[in-house]
């Protein structure tokens, strides 16, 4: 979901920039958009789109987005069947708290969303358009992000003012119950952010957890309400964590994976040592945004010789780290943290209210000043791991004291942001805590907040070729940093756009469907939306081209089609269409720039005459692509092994290397019949594996040059003896491995 646009400050001549029009992975986000859960990463990939390995890696720049929730109240009294309490404290069942916290550290005790959920964790997901069908080759490639479940609520509301909106409902021990929805659009321009309205609320009678229904179970209980007819000074706290990014260095060795906080590369690239919590952090109280980027750490010096870290840096040429992360086409001197991440708000309910009213009469934001003391938010500070406080390994009142500050001035709990100059000098991953309120909340109340997740920051392909300018000293150090800080520009217009967004907001005809539970869309925020994508797309191998056919979408001024060369994510970015400047303005393509045994991959987009694009997640081909072929030929003298020899260094072929892209163990016999069995010896005559060919084209594939041991082939000269059933014709060619 990086925006990768990019603002030249600086060195016009050195730094060509990008119009504004192009500086787009159109619809980045649909790559990996979040489900909404307790726990939300961003994985935004510059230019390595969706968290797929080799060559593909997920770069995880906003570890927790969306973490853990708090509720603290004062006066609390526990209903006489409580989950938290049930077993381990009986005693306290019935008695009163006063100051009581919910912090969900216990998963199914604390919270439960079973009655939203129709199992297996999964939300609904609520479309403007229907997902496309997308074959390839006659197979239908069916992706769970792309399929309407009805029997998990998924729908289709064509009155929506985004183009994907996601729900959740959880029902927390004592009777509070948030509804969530996630907007996400998909257009230029529109796809750095998401938009979450939160809605905490006492239905009459509540929800809460209670495992007497089942594992994970909740049931409706009158009590919660009845023992507690207002949730008096009710404190909302919020907490997230904007480390993230890439950070590179000897350093630091967080690991690869998805388990492992702070920042990381996802996927198994061999990255070698990369990660380093060296953010710097932000809060702005009249803009209601907190913000965070990568400084220059002075932990270590990186891999740079004069200690500059900023960015963090890709090894130079030669060294072992960078030849590991070539894997994930990673570039010498490439910037891996050039973006800027941030959390707006843009709505806080100053008394509670019904589930709809969102009016600006009743905008805590806009309605009192940053000098009063009951200012929102309450509180916002940073805080690390060590110091972080919870009902896990703290007693209630402590963790109230801990979100809420009692006896405290609002200067005083308003974090201070960084120095820029700042250089950090521990490894301290850093969590953000945010708390709203006091509200006197009664059943049948709502109190709302609204916020919007932004990441922008210049494209991947500009962090490649300014990186290896600064790297050779081509430009300056005030030029290199013009060009980091560009990635605040950018963050500024997205948080614009969302508040944009927000001041466009109109209530959407529409219910969202739980698993137990219904409830109206409502009011949501609104922008200018993009057209349709192409509702059916077949893509097709053919003889020495691929082919590609589309159903036209109404709301359409044209189309354009990208294609990906051994693997689905390999585009530029920012993408260019292989159409050009020109918009195809029918239904089909026929790509005859290509070549047999290379996997190809394809999108088709729509767009509008306001020049807004689909998506191009929602049509990509997926799995092994499309592969042109030549016609089978009937003579065996004909029949070549290509690459030969083949070399496990001989790079990819649009690289200007002799293998096959993305296809690092493959070999491709050419010019055969319609029928043919190969059999592939050792010098010595020992059979390594067969292969049937009847595909009736003249090409045929050993995708792994492995035995039938699954064993890969080792170095030496190979015998390939080629038969034809139907004419009893043999032909033997030999080929050369090395590995």
């Amino acid at each position: 979901m990086i925006r990768r646009r990019f603002l030249i400050l600086m060195c016009a001549v050195l730094l060509l920039p990008l119009s504004d029009a192009s500086a787009q992975w159109i619809g980045r986000m649909w790559g990996s958009w979040p489900s909404i859960d307790f726990i939300v990463d961003i994985s935004a990939p510059g230019g390595r789109a969706t968290g797929t390995t080799n060559p593909d890696v997920g770069n995880r720049v906003a570890n927790v987005m969306d973490g853990y929730f708090q509720m603290a109240i004062e006066d609390f009294n526990v209903p006489s069947y409580f989950e938290p309490f049930q077993n381990d404290q009986p005693e306290l069942l019935g008695k009163p708290f006063n100051k009581f916290v919910n912090d969900y550290m216990q998963d199914a005790r604390d919270f439960t969303r079973t009655h939203f959920e129709y199992g297996d964790g999964i939300s609904p997901k609520i479309y403007r358009n229907q997902p496309p069908s997308v074959s390839q080759d006659g197979v239908s490639l069916a992706q769970s992000n792309w399929t309407i479940f009805g029997d998990r609520g998924d729908q289709v509301v064509s009155d929506l003012t985004a183009d994907l909106m996601l729900p959740l409902e959880v029902a927390y021990a004592g009777g509070l119950t948030e509804r969530r929805k996630l907007y996400a659009w998909q257009s230029p321009e529109q796809d750095d952010m998401f938009i979450l309205i939160r809605s905490y609320g006492r239905p009459d009678p509540p929800n809460v957890p209670d495992a007497r229904a089942g594992n994970r179970g909740s049931a409706p209980s009158p009590e919660s309400n009845t023992a507690n007819p207002v949730f008096d000074d009710l404190y909302i706290g919020q907490n997230f964590m904007l480390v993230g990014g890439n950070g590179q260095g000897p350093m630091a060795q967080v690991g690869q994976g998805q388990g492992a906080f702070g920042p990381t590369h996802l996927g198994s690239a061999n990255l070698g040592a990369l990660g380093r919590w060296d953010e710097l952090y932000f809060y702005d109280d009249d803009a209601k945004m907190v913000w965070a980027r990568d400084g220059d750490s002075g932990i270590s010096s990186g891999y740079r010789s004069d200690g500059d870290d900023r960015g963090e840096p890709a090894p130079p040429e030669g060294n072992e780290a960078l030849e590991l992360a070539k894997n994930a086409r990673i570039s010498a001197g490439e910037f891996l943290e050039s973006e800027y991440k941030g959390k707006l708000w843009l709505y806080v309910s100053q008394t509670p209210t019904t589930l709809g009213d969102f009016s600006d009469a009743n905008n805590w934001l806009l309605n009192e000043s940053n000098a009063s003391e009951t200012a929102q938010p309450r509180l916002i500070k940073r805080v690390t791991n060590d110091n972080w406080q919870n009902t896990s390994s703290n007693t209630r009142s402590n963790v109230y004291d801990w979100i809420v500050e009692p006896g405290t001035t609002r200067a005083g709990r308003i974090m201070e942001s960084d120095d820029p100059s700042t250089q950090q000098t521990e490894l301290l991953p850093y969590a953000l805590q945010v708390t709203w309120g006091p509200w006197d909340l009664k059943p049948g109340e709502w109190i709302h907040t609204v916020e919007a997740w932004v990441v922008a920051g210049p494209h991947a392909d500009e962090n490649k070729r300014v990186g290896a300018q600064w790297a050779s000293g081509q430009i300056s150090f005030a030029e290199k940093e013009a060009f980091l800080n560009s990635g605040q520009d950018s963050l500024a217009k997205a948080a614009d756009l969302a508040r944009q967004a927000w001041a466009d907001r109109r209530v959407v005809n529409g219910t969202v469907n739980g698993s137990s539970v219904s409830w109206p869309i409502g009011v949501s925020p609104s922008l200018p939306l993009g057209p349709a994508w192409p509702s059916n797309v077949t893509y097709k191998s053919g003889p020495a081209q691929n082919e590609i056919e589309w159903t036209g979408a109404s709301d359409a001024a044209g189309y354009n089609v990208y294609k990906m060369t051994g693997h689905e994510t390999n585009l530029a970015d920012p993408p260019i269409p292989i159409n050009g400047n020109s918009l195809v303005t029918g239904t089909n393509y026929i790509d005859t720039d290509v070549i047999r045994g290379e996997r190809y991959f394809y999108a088709v987009t729509s767009v509008d005459a306001d020049g807004q694009e689909s998506s191009i997640f929602a049509t990509r081909s997926l799995s092994d692509g499309v592969s042109p072929f030549s016609a089978p030929t009937g003579d065996l003298k004909k029949v070549r092994i290509v690459p030969n020899p083949y070399s496990v260094l001989g790079g990819d072929l649009s690289s200007g290397g002799s293998n096959f892209t993305g296809q690092p163990n493959k070999l491709l016999f050419v010019n055969l019949p319609s029928r043919a069995i190969i059999r592939i010896f050792t010098l010595q005559g020992d059979l390594v594996t067969r292969l049937d060919h009847i595909s009736g084209s003249g090409d045929e594939e050993w995708e792994l040059m492995a035995n039938d041991n699954n064993q890969f082939v080792v170095s030496g000269v190979y015998v390939a003896h080629i038969t034809n059933p139907d004419t009893g014709e043999t032909d033997i060619e030999k080929f050369v491995v090395i590995r």
